[in-house]
């Protein structure tokens, strides 16, 4: 029984221990990241310590916001394919794929935005196919496709949930050469958004007082 308890208290202390380790480790690598200091970064996350204490999927995270920050598209292209490959959660496939395509977007890349709407749209989240259909037909397509029920929306959002709507309306207007119209949501929109912030800053103020 000694033995055992023993081992028992060796094993819980090996657990706080190892526990420890990769706290430290990833507050280093976030710091290296953090201050731009690629070359330590590089060096410690592919050393065999790194490799041994932390998550395959947590290491190709890191490595992807690095190369993302320093806007490697090449490597980043790589990194999408090899996290995309991996056997992901529902919430992971989500997050990445949510990721990639909001990145392929920022960059008005057809080819990628494509690959990754496709995976978007086999997942059971609704709300997010819906975002990010409109994203790809409003940004990708740059076709009309929600304005109907984007217009629609509207009529039920109180003043404070419209600034998104009003964008994407914009945008949309913008896409078809109607000018006028565009301007028109971009100004309500601006407003909408200077609504929620002077209402977060009052919210703050008062949890301040």
């Amino acid at each position: 029984m000694k033995i055992l308890a023993i081992i028992a208290v060796v094993a819980v202390v090996m657990i706080a221990l190892i526990s420890t380790l990769k706290k430290s480790m990833v507050k280093k690598l976030i710091h290296y990241l953090e201050e731009s200091e690629f070359e330590s970064f590089y060096k410690d996350i592919d050393s065999t310590k790194t490799k041994l204490l932390l998550p395959k999927m947590s290491i190709l995270d890191m490595k992807l916001n690095a190369e993302i920050v320093q806007q490697n598209k090449n490597n980043i292209d790589a990194l999408f394919d090899e996290i995309c490959s991996l056997p992901l959660t529902p919430s992971q496939k989500e997050h990445y794929y949510m990721k990639a395509f909001n990145y392929y977007v920022s960059l008005s890349d057809k080819k990628h935005t494509k690959k990754y709407i496709h995976l978007i749209n086999e997942l059971p989240n609704e709300r997010m196919k819906l975002e990010a259909n409109r994203v790809y037909n409003i940004y990708i397509l740059k076709n009309d496709k929600d304005l109907r029920s984007l217009l629609v929306e509207l009529k039920d959002m109180d003043d404070e949930q419209k600034g998104v709507n009003e964008y994407l309306i914009s945008l949309i207007y913008k896409n078809k050469n109607d000018m006028e119209n565009a301007k028109k949501y971009e100004e309500l929109s601006k407003q909408h958004f200077a609504l929620v912030d002077e209402k977060t800053a009052e919210k703050v103020k008062g949890s301040q007082s």
